[in-house]
């Protein structure tokens, strides 16, 4: 019986021992091995890495990333809650750049979830959540350094609902200086016409406004050869013809 009490009590302490899950995010897409006190948690590069039944309070981790250039992470991730130990938990960091180097961040705790479908959609909607804040906080920063993607070919024109939803969004913006540059992402995240590219240039007040602008969406317009069309959108003889200039300058052979 006291054998048999020992064991009980043995099993329930190693039932009651923090178990706790740790999920690694590069949120820039990029690959890397996770270590725990040494041991390689996955085979194969990831960008997403998740560790299971973690027991100890502090775990000693090491992040090498498949590209070379970029530097290993060594850091210890602790598991715990106003300081004191946790267990059923999963924990979410994520790899952000930090100047010269990459970090972890801390970006969430949930309890575990005891269906495995249920942690396997869970974790995977957390993620997707994570991923696309991380793309809009990413597509901000750029839109407002004025830092846009490279044209590529265009193939198939947005639609009328998303073109106006964007004009009504620019209407509402007052802000001149603000409009251009949400204008110009807009433009250069999307495929126009210059049909469309004139609906978007009559919600401006200034004249250069629009005249930068028509030059600007060159590149991202699927027809290139009716720039000149945008001519009737401006009022003045000086931008009309800042706009021939650019056009002329742009189909010399």
């Amino acid at each position: 019986m006291f054998i048999r009490i020992i064991i009980i009590y043995l099993g329930l302490c190693g039932l009651l021992k923090a178990q706790n899950n740790l999920i690694i995010v590069d949120g820039n897409g990029g690959q890397f091995w996770l270590f725990i006190d040494g041991h390689k948690i996955n085979d194969s590069p990831q960008s997403i890495v998740k560790a299971t039944h973690l027991l100890k309070d502090t775990i000693p981790l090491k992040i090498t990333f498949f590209d070379k250039k970029i530097n290993d992470i060594t850091a210890g991730i602790y598991f715990l809650q106003k300081g004191k130990s946790c267990h059923n938990l999963e924990f979410t960091y994520a790899i952000e750049p930090l100047k010269d180097k990459n970090e972890l961040k801390f970006i969430s705790t949930n309890l575990l979830l005891t269906d495995t479908i249920l942690q396997q959609k869970h974790a995977s909607e957390k993620v997707r959540n994570f991923l696309a804040l991380q793309q809009k906080e990413k597509e901000n920063k750029n839109r407002l350094t004025e830092k846009y993607p490279a044209p590529e070919k265009c193939l198939f024109i947005i639609g009328d609902s998303l073109l106006e939803r964007q004009i009504k969004y620019l209407q509402n913006n007052h802000i001149e200086l603000n409009r251009v540059k949400d204008a110009k992402w807009f433009i250069s995240n999307n495929c126009l016409n210059v049909s469309q590219t004139e609906k978007i240039l009559s919600v401006f007040d200034y004249e250069d406004s629009k005249e930068k602008l028509a030059e600007f969406g060159y590149d991202y317009l699927i027809d290139k050869e009716n720039l000149l069309n945008l001519l009737t959108s401006l009022k003045y003889k000086t931008e009309k013809e800042e706009l021939k200039k650019f056009y002329a300058k742009k189909t010399i052979k």
